[in-house]
């Protein structure tokens, strides 16, 4: 198969209501002239406002979705969503390190929905930074950081102290100050990108959008502080979009 766009995966689940998971991510790929592919980790009931449940895929489903696409697909870029466990993720990078070794891999670790349902339960720090070791950016918010991990230090120190692994993008949405500043430590080297407009609006799936732009922007070619400013502006765009917690991508 020919393809004249950078190729991009997924690893996600599916929200039904199409603004978060799987479908924004590919909405965002696609949006951003990169073709995009999906693999499904999870089956969600929910709507923008209302979670009910969650149906986890079997681990070895998973495998197969990625082997197969990857013995004949090079993506330049992974991202990755929602698993159902640290020791999951480390075997699907295992695997993906066996195919495409230089893919830049973005994990977005959703540990819980916006509406307040728990994805992913405790993870040694161990586990943690061996994650960390196979992947290129990791972009927690604030409550996120706190999770992963669980010290008394701030959460600006924590992004440094793991950014010795990979690059790591705390997002400032839960900012008490300086609120929307992203902040990007790269081996704690301390890069700050702060709004460029003030939006109105909170919308259902920031998260997995500004971690699809910004594996877009990678897969077409950007480095990455570049990559995250144009992300911002995308995703300014998307909450501006509208009224409603959807997002249309413009």
């Amino acid at each position: 198969m020919l393809q004249t766009r950078p190729i991009a995966f997924s690893i996600a689940g599916f929200d039904p209501c199409g603004g978060a998971g799987l479908l924004a991510d590919i909405k965002t790929f696609e949006n951003h002239q990169v073709y995009a592919m999906g693999i499904l980790t999870a089956n969600t009931t929910q709507t923008e406002d209302r979670f009910v449940g969650i149906r986890w895929e079997k681990r070895d489903y998973i495998l197969d979705q990625l082997e197969v696409l990857l013995q004949q697909y090079s993506p330049k870029v992974i991202k990755i969503g929602i698993v159902e466990s640290g020791e999951d993720l480390l075997l699907y990078l295992t695997v993906i390190k066996q195919y495409a070794p230089h893919a830049f891999i973005v994990w977005d670790p959703v540990l819980r929905s916006s509406t307040q349902f728990d994805f992913l339960q405790g993870m040694s720090r161990e586990t943690l930074e061996a994650i960390l070791q196979q992947i290129d950016l990791l972009t927690p918010n604030y409550p996120e950081i706190e999770q992963l991990v669980p010290s008394t230090i701030s959460p600006t120190d924590k992004a440094k102290e793991l950014s010795r692994h990979c690059a790591i993008l705390l997002k400032g949405g839960h900012a008490l100050d300086k609120k929307a500043t992203d902040q990007l430590f790269i081996e704690g080297t301390l890069h700050s990108f702060p709004p460029t407009c003030v939006y109105q609006t909170t919308k259902h799936g920031t998260g997995c959008v500004l971690s699809s732009a910004i594996g877009s922007y990678i897969a077409l070619g950007y480095l990455l502080p570049e990559a995250i400013i144009s992300a911002k502006k995308y995703i300014e765009k998307m909450l501006n979009s509208n009224s409603s917690l959807l997002a249309y991508h413009v």
